[in-house]
């Protein structure tokens, strides 16, 4: 029989800052912009900010006390599967560079690479993709990426900022594919993933007692 996963697996947090600049890491930002390298920049959330919309946030702390939006990229990684950049805007004053957006997690920092030239669409609202690459060592990370990279281009080139033109039934097959492919990716790190390691997702328990459960690989 087929290996199950129970949906809610889903609603899990799986990607988080890099503990260190790996050389995953220092590929990535270099293959996005050499001529910048990545740095930790703390996280002092703003008591008006909004998760997922750092354009905003900034652009609206600019106006109230000055300083100025920083273009670049967050980037992210999870553990033994991908590193990814999301394109993100920190706030700088007197030089120094503060992340005010609230993230999922509630991480401290981040690393961030500056990319000043990557501004953001506001007359569009149109965000860029982000940019992920696979750890490889889960061999069926590469088809998960392609899924939502095409997921997203389908969202991308059917809205504008929140007006949307497509119908749940046109999305369904790019949403099907993106979590398909994730489950592949999870049973995958299941399979390699002992009783007693910590857990591949960010609760920081062993893997018995996080995920574990959620994963039957005997169908």
């Amino acid at each position: 029989m087929m290996p199950t996963v129970d949906p809610s697996i889903f609603k899990k947090n799986f990607t988080t800052t890099p503990q260190i600049i790996s050389a995953d890491v220092l590929a990535l930002c270099h293959e996005i912009n050499p001529a910048y390298t990545p740095v930790w920049v703390p996280t002092y959330p703003d008591q008006n900010a909004r998760v997922g919309e750092c354009f905003a946030n900034v652009g609206e702390k600019v106006q109230r006390e000055g300083g100025a939006i920083v273009y670049g990229w967050a980037i992210w990684e999870w553990k033994r599967v991908f590193v990814e950049a999301e394109h993100h805007a920190v706030w700088e004053k007197d030089k120094t560079k503060i992340d005010i957006t609230p993230h999922t997690n509630g991480e401290e920092k981040i690393l961030f690479l500056p990319d000043p030239d990557r501004i953001y669409d506001y007359n569009e609202n149109k965000r860029l993709p982000n940019v992920k690459r696979s750890l490889d060592e889960i061999s069926s990370v590469a088809e998960w990426i392609h899924a939502t990279d095409r997921y997203h281009k389908f969202i991308e080139e059917h809205s504008i900022g929140n007006q949307i033109h497509y119908t749940q039934k046109e999305l369904y097959p790019y949403t099907s594919d993106v979590m398909n492919t994730w489950a592949m990716v999870l049973v995958d790190l299941a399979r390699k993933t002992k009783v007693n390691d910590r857990c591949f997702c960010c609760s920081g328990k062993k893997f018995k007692k996080c995920c574990a459960p959620l994963i039957n690989l005997y169908g």
